[in-house]
């Protein structure tokens, strides 16, 4: 067995597999008792027909709130947004006048799209104006630009309707869009299958025990981090991320001493997600914030960055490229060292051996978790 291969199988055997020590899931926020007469009524039947659920919608606009913890994970998608509040086949065709009178509808018949339409143009084009200014001026404001302004408007109306639902009963409430509860009634039914749900499920229990996921890739972002310093704090290190969030410091200085006169920074410290004065990432030239910085007597000497990989994907061909560019830079601009800490079970699969091999020859020493708690006296 040759040293590289060597040197693998240790690494290999001292992989760690992601274990759940973080919350995963928080309870949903609906407020159920507050829905109890739509939660009824939506459970009363298993029959629903396009005409009387879009009534049902119409009627009671908070429903929505509903159909969405049934069907989503977290919220319904801004396509299934766009979809549901706007008429796509309007918006779709190269017919601009049909475009353009639609754009008028929403405009006069929604003072909350139509605040949206005016920022937008403001923002976009750098003209202020009023509605009716804008729909008789066509020298100044052609069909096509108006066209252009209401499709830029729209995703933005719907990310402040995602955030605030009132502004879909509004909506909802106007006779000039009652297509809209049809539109949603024929995609609950047809897509979703609403009926069939309905039958197979306790919509209240449903309702209040379901749980929803919390962002898994920042899970797994944390979850080295946190086992980092743990063995840390195990071994004596200081963790000075409260001293430094007391200050406002975010990037350190070559010296701690410049900032803390009166503190004797002895032995060996760390802090988290910090900048570091003069390590920049050499791609753009912008300030490179690190996971991790070890300090020896108040001076920050070795920087780190935490991944944890448990399959093969695009973010570790990026972060490969970029770790390589900036210990190029570290190594030869600057007095610090820079390391990475890399774990999970990607590594020990082909692929993953083969890229590690190859990064040993051209970045130097990689660690995981626990080979960086076996090496930890040389970060001194």
């Amino acid at each position: 067995m040759d040293d590289v291969t060597q040197k693998y199988i240790d690494f290999a055997s001292k992989v760690s597999f992601f274990e759940f020590i973080q919350e995963e899931f928080r309870p949903s926020q609906l407020p159920v008792d507050a829905l109890s007469a739509e939660i009824n009524q939506l459970q009363s039947k298993t029959d629903w027909d396009i005409l009387s659920l879009s009534d049902y919608i119409r009627k009671n606009p908070r429903s929505f709130l509903i159909f969405q913890e049934i069907f989503q994970l977290r919220r319904f998608t801004n396509a299934q947004m766009i979809h549901f509040m706007f008429d796509i086949s309007k918006m779709n065709t190269l017919n601009l006048e049909s475009t353009f009178e639609y754009a008028v509808l929403n405009l006069e018949n929604d003072p909350q799209f139509r605040d949206v339409f005016l920022k937008t143009l403001k923002l976009r084009l750098n003209r202020s104006a009023t509605v009716e200014d804008i729909l008789k001026d066509r020298t100044r404001y052609p069909k096509q630009l108006i066209v252009a302004v209401f499709k830029m408007a729209v995703p933005i109306y719907i990310e402040q309707m995602q955030k605030d639902v009132r502004l879909l009963g509004l909506r909802l409430a106007k006779p000039e869009f009652s297509d809209i509860p049809l539109r949603m009634a024929n995609y609950l039914l047809d897509r979703l299958e609403l009926n069939k749900v309905l039958k197979s499920i306790n919509l209240r229990d449903y309702l209040r025990n379901k749980k929803i996921p919390l962002d898994t890739k920042g899970i797994h972002g944390n979850y080295l981090k946190l086992r980092v310093k743990r063995v840390l704090d195990r071994h004596g290190f200081v963790n000075i991320d409260r001293k430094l969030k007391e200050a406002g410091i975010s990037t350190l200085p070559p010296d701690l001493a410049s900032l803390f006169p009166r503190d004797n920074f002895k032995g060996r410290a760390y802090c988290t997600e910090k900048y570091v004065q003069g390590v920049v990432r050499p791609v753009d030239g912008r300030e490179k914030k690190f996971d991790l910085v070890i300090l020896v007597d108040g001076k920050p000497k070795h920087l780190f960055e935490m991944n944890f990989y448990t399959t093969e994907g695009t973010k570790i061909r990026i972060n490969e490229g970029e770790y390589l560019e900036l210990s190029k830079f570290v190594r030869e601009n600057t007095s610090y060292q820079f390391h990475w800490i890399t774990d999970g079970n990607y590594w020990l699969t082909r692929q993953g051996e083969r890229r590690l091999k190859n990064l040993w020859s051209r970045f130097g020493e990689i660690y995981n978790l626990n080979t960086f708690e076996e090496n930890l006296d040389s970060f001194s």
